[in-house]
């Protein structure tokens, strides 16, 4: 399958909590019609002063699927609808590839999400070799983190010479934050991250997730 993961900020005259309440609520109604949809989980933002307000995951079986949406009533009414609650100028989207790093329950911990931004001195091909081969076994190493997901933006928009709106999405389930990223297995995650990570565009924050049943 693959995955297209949005992201946004609420629309700027609305309360956080009637932001999320819109869109726990009300969006779904129409999401939930896309033909082809096999899972939707909506990532809360926790801090109402974070990089984002939230990050939605849509999963099809592939791209087929996903661009036999385009033009239908029911994409459409998606697309109505986001005005509602969202600031659609500030949209951004990758359509990815997705990695299961560490494959453990995420248990009671909790979700952080990034939006994460390559080095510019690293080539897509290279970076997400290094990010997944060489860093992804650093994060498996941290006892803390029972699960790691990275989801890679899929290699054809950089070979369509088009720059995608960030390089790749990870999820990180942490069981106890202060003992975490105290450890010195973070601390070796955190060194090679500096290596190949733009962390000056990288957006970080926690998230409550919710998966919407279809």
């Amino acid at each position: 399958m693959i995955k297209q993961a949005t992201f946004f900020k609420r629309r700027p005259d609305l309360e956080p909590a009637e932001f999320h309440d819109y869109w726990r609520n009300r969006h779904p109604e129409v999401v939930c019609r896309l033909p082809g949809l096999r899972r939707y989980v909506q990532n809360h933002a926790i801090a109402d002063d974070g990089p984002f307000d939230g990050i939605a995951e849509v999963w099809f079986d592939d791209t087929d699927a996903m661009r036999a949406t385009v033009g239908t009533p029911e994409l459409e009414a998606v697309r109505a609808d986001e005005p509602n609650f969202l600031d659609v100028t500030g949209m951004g989207s990758i359509i990815t590839d997705e990695y299961v790093i560490k494959d453990g329950a995420p248990g009671a911990g909790d979700k952080l999400m990034a939006l994460v931004f390559r080095q510019a001195r690293h080539a897509p091909e290279r970076f997400f070799e290094l990010y997944r081969d060489e860093l992804g076994p650093l994060v498996r190493a941290v006892a803390g983190i029972p699960r790691y997901e990275q989801a890679h933006c899929r290699m054809g928009i950089y070979r369509s010479g088009r720059t995608p709106d960030c390089d790749a999405v990870a999820s990180l389930w942490i069981a106890e934050r202060d003992t975490t990223f105290a450890s010195a297995e973070m601390a070796r995650v955190g060194a090679f991250e500096g290596t190949i990570i733009d962390f000056a565009r990288t957006q970080v924050g926690f998230v409550e997730e919710m998966e919407i049943p279809l």
